[in-house]
């Protein structure tokens, strides 16, 4: 089927704009200390405003860095942009190094991590609230896991000519956000290949369970795995919402309208065990309300369709108004492997899985699929090298090995369309690369962690440690591009102005602003 498909395609107009897409990264990644402890001080100056800053900036932790690049023309000039922020990063550290793995360091207990500080602007306070209420709902430890984010959006002369070649008579804004929608759905669809191929995390400190039931081997004193692992941090015990599972949160992405809906329902209905937590008291917030979602963004999802950023809306109603503007791939293990947590031949790889994505069937996706798609990325995150794991595709089973292989293959002729547009060779190589972890699994990175491990009898803790120091070195000896550093000095300076002019100015109640940030 995709065979006629891309023969229409690569004889229309709109297959030349496949080139112009625009890729982001966003890195997470602990600031620890030479013991490869979580660190305990605040957001170093240097890095200006966790709130305003465009490119560095905090997730749920002070000590948790997320490292943001603009979009960018290429996966190449997007790789280099980050790896110029971790440089700047990294030359403003004071005896500290980034945790180069997913899951993380050494935690004595949920009170040794420090939640985010934003300032004192009701912007500010909300981010803070919002990351106490993570804590008090699901255990601050699991808000410490870290990844690479991949965002990726088709340039607007590909709509427009994309439109005519579909024959569709929407408007542009809505056949984007439909087209979006569709990738959306493959990509949760097929969302088990990421952690197949990409994950970097069949190992974990015990500390991160602190002494918690669970169904992991010991590796040694120190090291949870599982045999077959390839991500824990995409399993059962990483970043997840069960609690809003059994409370019914099922958030729908068979269209904008449905996405829109089942989230607004869900950051409206109230939940009584959120309840018992409180809202306010003892003189503090502890949540910023006792619903099911606080906001849109507690749902976590491999993937999320994004408005315009520059609308500055909470996520509904920015789709509302804009549509979707770009796709937002969220389920990228930070690669021990690789200086910037991702490679090249990554990125390439997932820009095609995105086309891959768009291009496959676009049918909506049933209740009955989406319990499959769920169960088949925990078995892929806790048993994916088990070279006899079955998915469970539309109600058969069907070998793993054997799909990844029917998948590959009809990525390997998008890339033939994309190499003949482009004349970039990376397109095809990192197709062939991706076909040699079904012969050999020794090639994925999983496999190699676990590997490295026994072979030199090291704890995840102390493998980890081992290439900290390696990466400090590359990215203390980079050849910086000046221009890049150059902004990134400028924004740390303005983002402090533009937080202190935020408190400064400040006019409505700190109460007022959570009831206008939900008004609609």
């Amino acid at each position: 089927m995709i065979d006629k498909f891309l023969k229409n395609l690569s004889s229309h107009p709109c297959s030349l704009h496949l080139k112009n897409s625009k890729i982001g990264l966003e890195k997470e990644s602990l600031r620890v200390d030479k013991n490869g402890t979580i660190s305990y001080k605040m957001h170093p100056k240097k890095f200006g405003s966790s709130l305003t800053n465009k490119f560095i900036t905090t997730d749920y932790s002070e000590a948790l860095l997320e490292m943001v690049t603009p979009p960018c023309s290429s996966n190449l000039e997007a790789i280099n942009y980050l790896e110029n922020i971790i440089a700047y990063v990294y030359e403003n550290l004071e005896d500290e190094y980034l945790w180069p793995a997913s899951m993380p360091c050494i935690i004595a207990g949920e009170k040794s991590i420090p939640i985010a500080y934003y300032g004192t602007s009701n912007p500010g306070r909300m981010k803070t609230t919002y990351r106490r209420g993570l804590g008090n709902r699901y255990g601050r430890i699991m808000q410490v896991i870290s990844g690479i984010h991949y965002n990726y959006s088709f340039c607007e002369k590909f709509w427009e000519q994309f439109s005519a070649f579909k024959k569709s008579n929407k408007e542009i804004k809505d056949f984007k956000s439909e087209q979006y929608f569709i990738i959306s759905r493959n990509l949760l669809r097929n969302g088990w290949v990421i952690p197949y191929l990409f994950g970097c995390s069949p190992a974990v400190c015990k500390s991160y369970l602190s002494g918690k039931k669970n169904s992991l081997e010991s590796f040694d004193e120190y090291t949870y795995y599982e045999k077959y692992a390839t991500s824990l941090r995409m399993g059962d015990i990483g970043y997840q919402n069960n609690k809003e599972e059994d409370m019914g949160v099922h958030i729908d992405y068979n269209s904008l309208k449905n996405y829109v809906k089942s989230l607004n329902s869900a950051i409206k209905k109230n939940s009584g065990e959120y309840e018992k937590i409180g809202v306010f008291s003892e003189g503090y917030y502890k949540q910023i309300n006792s619903n099911i979602l606080q906001i849109e963004n507690e749902y976590y999802s491999t993937v999320r369709p994004k408005p315009n950023p520059n609308l500055e809306l909470r996520p509904s109603k920015g789709l509302n108004i804009s549509g979707v503007d770009y796709i937002e791939l969220r389920s990228i293990d930070n690669n021990i492997f690789s200086k910037a947590g991702i490679d090249i031949d990554q990125m390439y790889f997932t820009e095609l899985l995105i086309m891959h994505s768009l291009f496959s069937n676009d049918s909506k996706i049933s209740q009955n699929e989406l319990i499959e798609i769920k169960k088949n990325l925990t078995n892929v995150a806790h048993k994916g090298r088990d070279r006899k794991l079955k998915l469970t595709i539309k109600g058969k089973e069907k070998l793993l090995l054997d799909k990844l292989g029917i998948i590959l293959d009809e990525i390997e002729k998008i890339a033939s369309l994309i190499f003949s547009i482009t004349k970039d060779e990376k397109y095809k190589d990192c197709v062939k690369i991706q076909k040699e972890k079904i012969k050999e699994k020794n090639c994925l990175p999983s496999d190699r962690v676990l590997t490295e491990m026994t072979e030199n009898q090291l704890s995840f803790y102390e493998f980890t440690m081992n290439n900290i120091s390696k990466q400090k070195k590359y990215f203390n000896n980079l050849d910086t591009d000046n221009v890049i550093m150059n902004s990134l000095e400028k924004e740390s300076i303005d983002s402090l102005k533009k937080q202190n002019d935020l408190e400064k100015n400040q006019k409505e109640s700190y109460e007022d602003y959570i009831k206008k940030y939900f008004s609609n």
